[in-house]
C-alpha cells in the first residue's frame, strides 16, 4: 500500500481509521465530490438509482473519515461531553 497521502482512497468504508493526517489534497477531492454529488446529473439520464446511492454512502463514509481524522489529530478540539445525572429521588428539581 502506498503511504502517500495524496492518493486517497474515496470508495474506503473504514470509518475508524484514524492513522494518517487530512491533507489539502483529500479536501479538495472531498469537496469536489459533494459538489458533483449537490448538482443534478442531466448529462445521463439512464443512470440507475442504485448507482446514486452507492456513490453517496460512499461519500458519507469518506466523511466520516475524515472527520474521525481530523478530530484525532485535534483531541483538544471536541469537549468532553457532561456526564449525565439522573435526579434522586425526592430531589425538587
Amino acid at each position: 500500500m502506498n503511504p502517500d497521502t495524496t492518493d486517497t482512497d474515496t470508495t474506503s468504508t473504514d470509518t475508524t481509521s484514524t492513522g494518517s493526517a487530512v491533507t489539502i489534497t483529500e479536501i479538495a477531492e472531498f469537496l469536489q465530490q459533494l459538489r458533483a454529488l449537490s448538482q443534478p446529473d442531466t448529462a445521463d439520464p439512464t443512470r440507475d438509482a442504485g448507482d446514486a446511492t452507492a456513490e453517496r454512502a460512499a461519500f458519507l463514509a469518506r466523511k466520516a473519515d475524515l472527520f474521525a481524522r481530523i478530530a484525532a489529530q485535534q483531541p483538544g478540539l471536541i469537549p468532553p461531553s457532561p456526564t449525565a445525572t439522573s435526579p434522586t429521588a425526592g430531589d425538587p428539581t
